[in-house]
């Protein structure tokens, strides 16, 4: 597996403690913040099923699958919480396209450091603050975010890739997500955040 896809920052918006788990000869890796997370999977020998919260500063630096688990099992302790990420990859899809990620860099030259921003999904593609970024969809969504996690999510991207860009519904919250098969980001809308969409019960 090509590592280059996978951004060079792992926890660049990892403000919490990141889960770390294995299942079924995967490893993967959750983050968060207030106002994003990011989810990353790679192929790993182990098959049991183990799941760790670690310190970001145990995990800091580290950039391969082999380190991460290892960091994970000697110091990480043992959790059963569900994360944002999980939560998330239960919501309804309200519109998809699919999208070249160069085009998605691209943004950065005209998305500013601060302020709230459109993104919409619909039958002209992907589009931010009224500028076509391409691709073409069967069904409408928008949402209003932050622009800083905005940007700093597209800093992630790697080039030359195909990146499925959702937007994501649950009640009248929304997330953007960006999902690259190994690695998926998200950026909840600048309203609610992403405590709309973590079940009454489950809050830590």
């Amino acid at each position: 597996m090509n590592h280059n896809h996978y951004p060079q920052n792992l926890l660049y918006c990892a403000s919490f403690d990141a889960v770390v788990g294995t299942e079924r000869c995967r490893l993967y890796m959750l983050v968060s913040n207030s106002e994003q997370a990011a989810k990353y999977v790679w192929p790993t020998k182990t098959r049991k099923r183990t799941r760790y919260v670690v310190s970001r500063e145990r995990l800091a630096g580290l950039q391969y699958s082999d380190e991460i688990e290892a960091v994970a099992h000697r110091y990480g302790y043992k959790d059963t919480y569900h994360h944002i990420c999980e939560v998330l990859e239960g919501c309804k899809s309200l519109a998809d396209v699919l999208i070249q990620t160069n085009a998605l860099r691209w943004a950065l030259t005209f998305l500013p450091q601060e302020g709230a921003r459109t993104v919409s999904i619909g039958t002209k593609g992907l589009n931010i603050e009224g500028v076509p970024l391409g691709g073409c969809a069967l069904y409408d969504a928008h949402m209003r975010v932050q622009s800083r996690p905005l940007r700093l999510m597209l800093e992630q991207m790697p080039r030359n890739v195909v990146a499925r860009v959702s937007i994501l519904g649950h009640r009248n919250a929304r997330a953007l997500k960006v999902s690259l098969g190994t690695h998926v980001h998200y950026v909840f809308d600048c309203y609610h955040g992403f405590t709309a969409f973590i079940p009454r019960g489950d809050e830590r």
